[in-house]
């Protein structure tokens, strides 16, 4: 399994895999903020908050694709 990981390919797939984690830890860590903000009282711009929630979602779909890809040898 290692040897697997320490070709181009196996780090680039970790790569693209990193990248999905990433938008699925901004997407919680935006749920979080909006909970805490819920139960204080305040609001956030909804403006702010479409576009933090659509940025984590397309690098979840981005890193998902990619790493796809890798391991299927799309071209």
């Amino acid at each position: 399994m290692i040897n697997r990981l320490l070709t181009r390919k196996g780090w680039r797939v970790v790569a693209h895999s990193l990248l999905a984690a990433a938008g699925i830890g901004l997407l919680y860590l935006l749920s979080k903020m909006v909970i805490g903000d819920i139960q204080q009282g305040d609001t956030l711009s909804r403006c702010i908050l479409g576009v933090g929630i659509a940025f984590s979602l397309w690098l979840v779909a981005l890193g998902s694709m990619l790493a796809k890809a890798e391991l299927t040898d799309w071209r």
